[in-house]
């Protein structure tokens, strides 16, 4: 009664109320309008910053890590963009505040002792969903979207549609990371109980897949990845409200199974990488398979089934494929990885050291191949010659048209690029030919001395 007095007093008439609110709105935009210069001299920085998802992404998958401007203009509104998206997000605890004044008259003591505790909290999630959406979701999201494409599609970033990606989804999932303090304060306030929650879960299971939809780019990864985490959140608030041992055990299963099906997910439509670069000397580039230009490669990089790795005239390089085999290449060279556990030899000579296990291995060099099945071998091609060893199992070669097999404890050595001749029969004839090069030597020359005595 006390309190119901209390707002009584402080009760306002409603041309006051608009000009609270009016004055509320007011402070809130002049400080955006202020942070948004400071941020305008810092552009180029916080564009750094923005970028660096993109960048581990397209790094990682040895793509170009510039993003595009598809007009003159198109640079500057992005960069008024990403100041305006960053002003808003400093001005967060200030916007809050000013939320909180202006609903403080209207609120019994008891609703403004939790206010005055969630409000804190408030904001320390909303920094946890914005790093959430930073260092999980935007870049699981990005790779998704990139390796779903497959072989041969070169993509092009636009400055303009990144920064709007990153910073709605990083702002969603801010403001979504508010649900459990807003369940637990609508409850506090006696509005709706943990049984109203419950009772209502598969319509805010709906729409919050609706939410999803509309806040990230159309592709089922990414709406899952945020679907997920806001049912979690519902949960979490359901949990908070009524602690029971049958709610906490629901929500275990609820979180692992959702880590679970995002694992199965990411697996499922991504490409694997194909292996591990290890060492090199000199220069060693890359060229993916759904880039155009070659980059440099280095220890972070990962190389994936399509790429193309070429050495240059003082340079080699060495990989270890992802089922152990290890690939040495020499100077000058140039190879393929097809597929799994299959390399094609462009040009110049590499060194394979074949681990035993059930899928086949293949390394094709011109027209030469070599195959092994649940085998140890190792193989030395160069331009000319095919040389294998087996220590465990046996391979196949076929070269110069003509199949092999070679067997656990043998080696093969064979010579490509014509029909074998007989290596006596060569010198002779190189002889004969000397020979007879010295005897017209001798003619050409009496011819001389008798024309000019």
């Amino acid at each position: 009664m006390k309190e119901e007095k209390e707002i009584n007093e402080k009760r306002l008439p409603i041309s006051e109320h608009l000009e609270e609110l009016r004055s509320r709105i007011i402070n809130s935009i002049i400080v955006v309008v202020a942070l948004f210069f400071i941020s305008w001299f810092f552009k180029l920085r916080i564009l750094d910053i923005i970028k660096k998802p993109h960048s581990i992404t397209m790094k990682s998958l040895g793509l170009s890590q510039s993003l595009q401007v598809l007009s003159y203009q198109e640079g500057f509104y992005a960069y008024i963009k990403l100041c305006l998206m960053t002003a808003v997000f400093m001005a967060y605890p200030v916007i809050l505040y000013q939320i909180w004044k202006f609903v403080e008259a209207g609120l019994y003591k008891k609703e403004r002792r939790y206010v005055k505790v969630f409000v804190p909290i408030s904001f320390i999630a909303f920094i946890i969903g914005v790093l959430f959406g930073y260092f999980l979701l935007i870049p699981f999201g990005l790779q998704f979207m990139i390796k779903i494409l497959g072989g041969g599609i070169q993509p092009i970033i636009t400055m303009s549609q990144y920064i709007s990606l990153v910073t709605l989804l990083t702002l969603a999932l801010g403001i979504v990371f508010q649900l459990p303090l807003i369940m637990l304060f609508i409850s506090k306030i006696g509005m709706l109980k943990a049984e109203d929650f419950i009772k209502w879960r598969r319509y805010a299971i709906l729409i919050i897949f609706i939410i999803a939809a509309v806040i990230t780019p159309p592709d089922p990864f990414t709406q899952v990845m945020t679907a997920l985490p806001m049912i979690i959140l519902y949960e979490i608030g359901i949990l908070t409200i009524r602690p029971t041992k049958k709610a906490v055990i629901q929500f275990s299963l609820l979180l692992g199974s959702g880590i679970l099906l995002i694992y199965i997910v990411f697996l499922i439509y991504t490409l694997p990488t194909k292996a591990d670069f290890l060492n090199s000397t000199g220069v060693v580039k890359m060229l993916p398979d759904s880039g155009t230009n070659w980059q440099p490669l280095s220890s972070e990089s990962k190389i994936h089934n399509g790429a193309t790795i070429k050495t240059g005239k003082g340079s080699k390089a060495s990989f270890r494929l992802k089922d152990g085999t290890y690939v040495i290449m020499d100077v000058n060279t140039e190879i393929k990885f097809v597929k799994n556990r299959k390399l094609d030899l462009i040009n110049g000579q590499i060194l394979l050291s074949i681990k035993s296990d059930e899928k086949p291995f293949m390394i094709a060099a011109n027209n030469n191949i070599v195959t092994a099945n649940d085998s140890n071998v190792d193989v030395r091609i160069s331009e000319h010659t095919v040389f294998v060893t087996v220590t465990k199992g046996e391979a196949t070669v076929i070269a110069n048209g003509e199949e092999k097999k070679v067997f656990e404890g043998r080696q093969l050595r064979v010579i490509t690029g014509g029909e074998p001749a007989n290596i006596d029969s060569v010198i002779k004839w190189a002889k004969e030919m000397r020979k007879k090069l010295k005897e017209q030597n001798k003619l050409n020359l009496s011819w001389w001395e008798i024309k000019n005595p």
